[in-house]
């Protein structure tokens, strides 16, 4: 395998690991669009695809779960994460 292809793919799996922890931050909501807590962290697989993500739950009482990614939805331009 030529070089170049290795630096490539190394590239694009950082630039999505870079996608993965920005979401870190959005604000989490459910399928009818009620805010259920905010992303503290995303676990990502060796291809930086998102495998789940760490949400703290509650407003007095905080918890934290984990949610599968295939369940979540990414909206880059409001910045949330939507349950499917």
């Amino acid at each position: 395998m030529p070089d170049a292809a290795i630096d490539e793919r190394s590239h694009a799996s950082t630039a999505r690991w870079a996608d993965a922890k920005r979401c870190a931050s959005y604000a989490v909501y459910d399928p009818v669009g009620q805010k259920i807590g905010s992303a503290e962290e995303v676990f990502a697989n060796p291809d930086g695809e998102p495998v789940y993500v760490r949400v703290r739950i509650g407003r007095l009482l905080t918890r934290t779960v984990l949610i599968p990614g295939q369940f979540v939805q990414t909206d880059e331009e409001r910045k949330t994460l939507v349950l499917k």
